[in-house]
């Protein structure tokens, strides 16, 4: 017996918009100041959910995007990678990219995966 997964593309595009909007909001507030472990950990998981799901359902090219998401998260979030201004806005960028491509699989369209891979490459090369 097969299951039809497209049932499940709904709640996923939901879930990973609301992930986003919580990255999105998380990063506009962090405090350069003081950093918030906290803070980074809702970050990260956010990165982490969508990547998850995108890969269930067989979403590679966003399931990746988020895996390199991920990963800059973490070591910005275990102090291996700075958090800082320019730092910040990389990741916003890339939160908006996401969100246009969770916004073209909604939209049952495919995703353009060069120009994923290349705003990948962009982003990893961008973070101190």
């Amino acid at each position: 017996m097969s299951v039809d997964m497209t049932q499940f593309h709904d709640v996923l595009f939901e879930e990973c918009l609301e992930n986003l909007d919580i990255m999105k909001s998380e990063l506009e507030s962090i405090d350069l100041d003081a950093f918030d472990f906290e803070k980074m950990m809702t970050i990260y998981r956010g990165a982490h959910t969508i990547k998850g799901g995108c890969a269930m359902l067989e979403f590679h090219t966003v399931a990746e995007y988020a895996k390199e998401m991920e990963h800059l998260l973490a070591e910005m979030r275990d102090k291996t990678k700075l958090t800082n201004p320019d730092n910040i806005k990389v990741m916003l960028e890339s939160v908006e990219f996401l969100r246009a491509m969770i916004k073209t699989l909604q939209n049952k369209e495919a995703v353009n995966d060069a120009a994923a891979v290349a705003h990948c490459t962009k982003m990893k090369a961008s973070i101190a």
